[in-house]
């Protein structure tokens, strides 16, 4: 029996709702009876609560995709069951459950943008990245217009992980982004001033200042900085409800200042920047989750510089420099970055010491008749290219391959790509997947691997550093960009060039001549010390790098 409410119900309903008192909108909306007797806009209302619900966690998420889903199926002319579903199961990580629905909407009705929009995050997380470029193509071409929002910032996220787009078709899309916002910000306009600092005031915006991989390499910086010389704060853009661990509090506590911004609109968060006088204001997400692109492309602060989160141009003018290293940029590529170059005499990047980390072991083909090759970097990291160079490996040699996803375990990304390595005819029993392991136990896993393979062209960062420490090298391919050169950086630091292939033919004929027990056996137990010696972990050498070039840069302001 369908239960409806009367006038009072539904405005107390209403009310509880635009006051965002979410709990009790759901709790009151439950007392009603069950869920399937109630009218459709109440269940639409209920999973439409739990989807913006800042409380709801994964299970809600769940429980508003298959209350939509139920909907939409049983009535496919409502399309606002579908463009919530859409919402829901993106956030419950389950985005394959509404892939079918949006593949038939999309026959019939091409326009509909949230339905676009759907089908290219849908394909983002899957790791279908150039399904995700084609949409947030489309996307794109249907509103023009759109800046930050309207998936403008994924789409160009997206075009670092395919080998076909080149660093000058990257660049002209960042323009055109940069050249959007000018048009249509409405944000005001930065007045410089001549008041000088006692000390150089850094600033720090991120949505990452938790347990995350911006942090193996900020937390040093942070606590070896000179603050006699500098004045450092922090804008977080992080949630903390969800995400206020021991990191975080690290950073609190080793911070001058701390503001949490994620409630601030953009215009707030510009005023507050400017009223402190921030001299050099350090982007660290770049085009990733959690930015606040707006708020360096109104600047903020004198100078703005991009680092460590996001390795890649923005295009927007006023962000000044990116910082890279001598590996990373080759002299004539100037006009393939928006920003100026600032080149580290080193490294870019400098992991900050780790602790209590477990033993190298003896390399696991010294017992074994199988060769075990290893990547334990996102799975959205592995393009076609990739799986093509890495399915050759496997059906031409007795070897194996270990895959451990940096962003846990889904089973619809670990399917998708399974059917990936399917349709290159490589034998499912070669390919082992593993399951996300507790953070001390996680270098253990790298006990499994003789040798790591790096994907391409968006190699991997911090799973390289960890995998050096436990005595394993990486196979890394030269790359075309900042992005795709970071593998080159690492292993020129360590002076291990003959681990860099030129092309995916010598990556491939490397991948066999380094099956071979004796020479990684002696390297295994020496790279520990060889990594922690290297420029890789010299975090001191970095941060005096960074101040002395951070000051240099001040003194032409």
């Amino acid at each position: 029996m369908t239960i409806d409410l009367n006038k009072d119900q539904k405005l107390k309903l209403k009310r509880l709702f635009d006051q965002k008192n979410y709990s009790k909108f759901e709790s009151q909306i439950e007392k009603l009876g069950k869920l399937e007797n109630l009218p459709i806009y109440l269940m639409m209302g209920y999973a439409g609560s739990k989807v913006v619900n800042p409380d709801s966690k994964k299970e809600d998420f769940l429980k508003a995709t298959v209350i939509f889903e139920k909907i939409y199926s049983s009535d496919k002319s409502n399309t606002e069951a579908l463009h919530n579903l859409i919402l829901s199961s993106l956030k419950a990580e389950i985005s394959g459950y509404v892939l079918q629905h949006l593949e038939d909407f999309y026959k019939k009705n091409n326009t509909d943008p949230q339905v676009v929009e759907g089908l290219a995050r849908v394909h983002f997380q899957l790791g279908n990245m150039d399904l995700s470029v084609k949409f947030f193509k489309k996307l794109i071409d249907l509103n023009p217009a759109s800046t930050i929002d309207g998936g403008r910032l994924t789409y160009l996220a997206s075009m670092n992980y395919l080998s076909e787009i080149s660093q000058q078709d990257y660049y002209k899309e960042c323009v055109k982004l940069g050249q959007t916002i000018d048009k249509y910000s409405k944000l005001p306009i930065f007045e410089k001033t001549n008041v000088r600092n006692e000390k150089i005031k850094i600033g720090f915006l991120s949505g990452d200042l938790r347990n995350h991989s911006v942090n193996f390499f900020l937390k040093d910086v942070i606590s070896k900085i000179d603050k006699r010389n500098f004045h450092i704060t922090a804008f977080s853009n992080l949630e903390l409800k969800r995400h206020h661990e021991v990191i975080t509090k690290f950073y609190q506590n080793h911070f001058d200042e701390w503001y949490d911004v994620l409630d601030y609109e953009d215009e707030k968060l510009i005023n507050l920047i400017r009223s402190l006088n921030i001299d050099i204001l350090i982007d660290l997400n770049g085009f990733t989750y959690g930015n606040r692109l707006n708020v360096f492309a109104a600047r903020s602060s004198k100078i703005q510089i991009g680092w460590c989160g996001y390795n890649n141009s923005l295009g927007i003018k006023n962000m000044d420099y990116i910082i890279a290293d001598k590996n990373l940029f080759k002299t004539g590529e100037e006009k393939l970055y928006k920003e100026k170059i600032i080149l580290l005499p080193l490294v870019w990047n400098a992991m900050s010491n780790p602790e209590n980390l477990p033993d190298v072991n003896k390399l696991p083909f010294e017992n074994n008749e199988t060769f075990r090759f290893g990547s334990f970097n996102s799975f959205k990291k592995i393009s076609n290219d990739t799986i093509k160079v890495w399915s050759k490996i496997l059906n031409n040699s007795k070897s194996v391959l270990y895959l451990k996803n940096s962003q846990g375990y889904d089973k619809e990304i670990y399917d998708n790509l399974k059917k990936k390595f399917e349709i290159e005819n490589v034998d499912p029993k070669k390919i082992i997947f593993m399951k996300k392991s507790k953070e001390e136990e996680f270098m253990k896993d790298y006990h499994q691997i003789d040798l790591a393979l790096d994907t391409f062209p968006y190699t991997g960062v911090t799973t390289s550093f960890q995998s050096y420490l436990m005595g394993v090298p990486v196979l890394t391919l030269k790359g075309f960009n900042l992005n795709s050169r970071c593998g080159e950086s690492i292993n020129k630091n360590l002076s291990l060039e003959e681990f860099i292939a030129n092309d995916h033919l010598d990556y491939y004929n490397k991948s066999m001549q380094f099956q071979d027990s004796i020479k990684l056996s002696k390297l295994r137990l020496s790279l520990r010390q060889k990594v922690l010696n290297s420029p890789l972990f010299d975090t001191n050498a970095f941060v005096q790098d960074l101040s002395r070039i951070l000051i240099e840069i001040m003194k032409k302001v």
